[in-house]
């Protein structure tokens, strides 16, 4: 067929991939990669698309733009029949402790020569499993459900020592490990193979149970078969619900239960496919079958998450994902389905995710992490950007009519090409007449195409500089001649005055290839320098006058400020030496009504 790559069906070694990759080739589609080891391998932009990567390892690899479309993910026989045998001992162990520790309790409530120390120890053991179970069940695996059991723990060692009874604290203890044994095989058991594998864990620890009541010392001899077998499935019984009840909460992603969750991935991607610490930018996962395999960070390095493709992959929350965003179950949803119209996805980190052409239509994205992710085509029809963090994302013919933009934070790194709106709102909630700001203002008309960008780019290529206390003509003129000088700077980039109080605002557009910060740097450094003594004394008593001379003296700095651009003389070869038709030897158009002479 035309889609199967050149090596499909074909089983290749590690080296034999990484031989043919070291060759050029990159087409691996539909290979038998099964158990393979390629940790720390260099394999960006190659095709696994297809490949059955059962238990491979891909550990500290560099993956970079690599597919893997519909590969097939999951464990080896050899590895599945391992677990198999370890989900037994762990129930057989779980299933011993419990039917050992009924067993005792049952013998000191119910032997007709119990003496009153074996009642307390009876009633004292049977009061500490209670608790456990009851603290497990509803703490779930916590350290405060954990603080609850050593409380009870304590207890019993008080009673034993203020009362002598032998056997309390043995009783008590074993009890409290038996209910932490069957919760901890509870969600290993969640990791299991199949549900097979779970049923077989069951009934192991059912059996063991039995036994160990059939044969607890002084029981047999003491307490009739029938009970014996009647405690053993009681025990048995309480084991398996309350296995079933962890079973619940843990797929329900309780995070009560968050911790047995990572022990049971921790479990089950034993053996299975591991991506641990690899870099996996721009990688594709589209349609792959991801069930616990081991994405989280390795002992060297983290896994690199950027701009990774889910769409459709599946069991992918049954991965194990380390620290990334994916055990948000929106954030999940989300990158897997590409459907998150009407959605609440306040705060949600989805910074570096793969968006494109993602349904976001009502949307609430107000304070999400979009700090480089990629949202190009993507339908944002009404949603809420509202403080949203957007430094380095790609919006590229992303449809944006009626989104809130309210406070959202952008930047110059922010890509806004072609995008497809009407208007935005930058304002979420009306204020008292009902306005949530429109752009464009006139309600009559829409942004044309390109409008969008020019309205918010002006915004991202600017730098903001603030002069307190009025303006010095001569200290202005030589920090502006500073910037002329070292930064391409001209007066025609200036693009408005404002006065704030006191002080005046000035909007200075900045070349692309000049860092804000260094223009905004040398402008304070030359002005403060230049700005002399005698003139600070004067604005600081200017600054202790009427509020009606502080307004006065902004509206004389902004006039001082003019007439600096108006007759600001420009010394720079580039411009004396320009082939500019506009320059001439007596005077320099520099846009607007400024025309700078000499």
């Amino acid at each position: 067929m035309a889609d199967k790559g050149r090596y499909h069906g074909q089983r290749l070694k590690a080296k034999d991939v990484l031989r043919l990759y070291a060759a050029g080739e990159r087409d691996f589609r539909g290979t038998i990669l099964r158990g393979q080891n390629f940790r720390a391998a260099e394999l960006s932009g190659a095709d696994f698309s297809g490949a059955d990567i059962r238990s491979a390892r891909f550990v500290d690899a560099t993956l970079r733009g690599v597919r893997f479309c519909a590969a097939k993910g999951g464990l080896q026989r050899r590895w599945m029949v391992g677990q198999l045998l370890l989900i037994m001992v762990i129930a057989a162990l779980a299933g011993f402790l419990q039917g050992w520790s009924g067993a005792w309790i049952t013998f000191f409530l119910l032997d007709d020569n119990w003496t009153s120390e074996n009642k307390i120890a009876g009633i004292t053991g049977l009061i500490v499993v209670v608790i456990t179970f009851v603290a497990i069940t509803r703490q779930g695996f916590t350290l405060k459900a954990l603080r609850s059991v050593a409380v009870a723990i304590a207890m019993a060692v008080a009673i034993a020592a203020v009362r002598f009874v032998s056997g309390v604290v043995a009783v008590a203890v074993t009890g409290a490990v038996a209910v932490t044994g069957v919760v901890i095989s509870a969600a290993i058991v969640t990791g299991a193979v199949t549900v097979a594998g779970a049923v077989i864990g069951n009934i192991t620890g059912t059996v063991t149970g039995a036994i160990a009541v059939a044969f607890t010392p002084s029981v047999t001899g003491e307490v009739a078969v029938t009970d014996a077998i009647v405690i053993a499935i009681a025990v048995a019984v309480v084991g398996l619900l309350l296995s079933f009840y962890i079973n619940r909460r843990i797929l329900k992603l309780d995070p009560k239960f968050e911790n047995l969750r990572i022990i049971s991935f921790a479990f089950s991607a034993i053996g299975r496919a591991s991506f641990s610490g690899a870099n996996l930018t721009k990688a594709f996962f589209t349609n792959a079958s991801l069930k616990n395999t081991n994405f989280a960070n390795s002992r060297q390095q983290k896994t690199i998450f950027n701009h990774i493709r889910w769409h459709h992959a599946t069991n992918l929350d049954k991965a194990r994902l380390g620290n990334s965003s994916l055990h948000d179950p929106r954030v999940l949803k989300l990158l897997t389905t590409l459907n998150g119209n009407n959605q609440y996805l306040s705060h949600a980190d989805l910074e570096g995710a793969n968006l494109a052409d993602a349904q976001l239509r009502n949307a609430n994205l107000c304070g999400a992490k979009l700090s480089r992710a990629t949202l190009r085509g993507a339908q944002l029809h009404q949603a809420i950007l509202t403080e949203a963090q957007c430094i380095g994302t790609d919006f590229t013919t992303a449809q944006l009519t009626g989104t809130t933009l309210e406070a959202w934070n952008i930047d110059d790194t922010t890509i806004l090409t072609d995008i497809d709106c009407d208007f935005v709102f930058l304002k979420e909630h009306p204020d008292a007449k009902g306005s949530r700001e429109r752009l464009p203002h006139n309600p009559d008309k829409i942004f044309e195409p390109g409008d969008f960008e020019k309205y918010f780019k002006e915004v991202m290529d600017e730098v903001k500089l603030l002069i307190r206390d009025g303006v010095d003509p001569q200290a202005f003129k030589t920090a502006f001649q500073a910037l002329m000088s070292k930064h391409d700077i001209d007066p025609a980039n200036v693009r408005g005055l404002e006065r704030k109080g006191s002080d005046v605002l000035i909007r200075v557009a900045v070349p692309p290839d000049q860092p804000k910060a260094d223009v905004a740097r040398t402008f304070d450094t030359h002005y403060e320098k230049a700005l002399p003594e005698s003139a600070t004394q004067k604005l600081l008593e200017a600054e202790r006058k009427s509020k009606q001379e502080i307004i006065q003296l902004a509206n004389k700095s902004i006039d001082s400020i003019s007439t600096v651009l108006s007759n600001l003389t420009i010394n720079t070869t580039a411009m004396t030496n320009s082939n500019n038709p506009n320059v001439s030897d007596g005077s320099f158009y520099a846009g607007g009504d400024v025309t700078l002479t000499g």
